[in-house]
């Protein structure tokens, strides 16, 4: 089937954001599934949140060189946090339509033309995600995916307690993401989450396309489970928990089923989590 054919008042961006911490061949990767996608964006706003490495200075450097008038890099004077970052660049973003992508991940190559033409076709749908392939060194090795509820019930349901998008894969309307308030950089760990239910809220209609259109880099798993037990992070789940009650995503049942489940797992010995993890929420 040949690519389909997007007019220019069809344009996308791409928002991305880096740190010191980010590898530079995992940013080298992800940005050439950028530039190599069947429909290219005709923009990607790079968020430098704080001073880099001068090797990741570099690779922008030498992208930006090899692709004129395709980056709009916005520089922090210090580390902002994910949300913060983001919050800034969409104002950024010269286009409605923006698709987020993280930099050690890597896009199937018509990510971005199945996504368009979905929301050219749906013009009620606000967000748009994909279900992802998780890896450790290179795409396909751990033959495991994370799968997202396709629409409608199952999605909101979902909601309650889980994600409902993988925030890497979405591509939404810029104005919608406004409405809802931005990225709220005050809970951090928590910026896609409680950014979609303040959407879902305000009356935002999401999609799961049932396609696994991004490869997720995971490691064997430990490493990102580490990033999401402790109490630090428990901390801010229960900031997220507060929000998901104040604006009524969750009831006063709901709120304490979740507290009080979700809350002691992160006091878990990470291995005991990353089993659980494994066991019962992956395919």
């Amino acid at each position: 089937m040949k690519p389909i054919v997007f007019k220019e008042s069809e344009n996308f961006s791409v928002l991305m954001s880096i740190y010191y911490k980010e590898v530079p061949e995992f940013f080298l990767k992800a940005l050439d599934s950028l530039v190599n996608q069947t429909n290219k964006p005709n923009e990607i706003v790079l968020v430098k949140d704080g001073p880099l490495t001068n090797e990741l200075d570099q690779i922008i450097n030498r992208y930006v060189f090899e692709y004129p008038n395709l980056f709009k890099i916005i520089s922090l004077p210090e580390n902002k946090g994910l949300g913060n970052a983001l919050s800034i660049g969409i104002l950024e973003c010269s286009n409605e339509i923006v698709a987020r992508m993280d930099t050690d991940d890597i896009c199937i190559s018509n990510r971005f033309e199945k996504q368009m033409s979905f929301l050219l076709l749906n013009p009620n749908i606000d967000v748009v995600g994909s279900n992802v392939e998780e890896f450790n060194t290179v795409p396909g090795d751990l033959k495991r995916y994370r799968k997202m509820p396709e629409s409608d019930v199952e999605l909101l349901r979902y909601s309650k307690f889980r994600n409902p998008l993988n925030h890497p894969t979405v591509m939404y309307r810029k104005s919608k993401v406004l409405e809802a308030g931005n990225y709220n950089g005050e809970i951090l760990l928590f910026e896609d989450f409680s950014l979609f239910i303040r959407m879902l809220k305000n009356g935002s209609k999401f999609y799961n396309i049932q396609e696994s259109l991004l490869n997720f880099r995971t490691g064997l798993g430990i490493e990102v489970i580490k990033r999401r037990s402790g109490f630090f992070y428990m901390k801010n789940e229960w900031k997220f928990a507060v929000l998901a009650l104040k604006i009524n995503q969750l009831n006063y049942f709901e709120w304490f089923f979740y507290i009080s489940t979700k809350l002691p797992l992160r006091l878990l010995p990470p291995r005991v989590i990353l089993f659980v993890y494994n066991t019962f929420l992956r395919n």
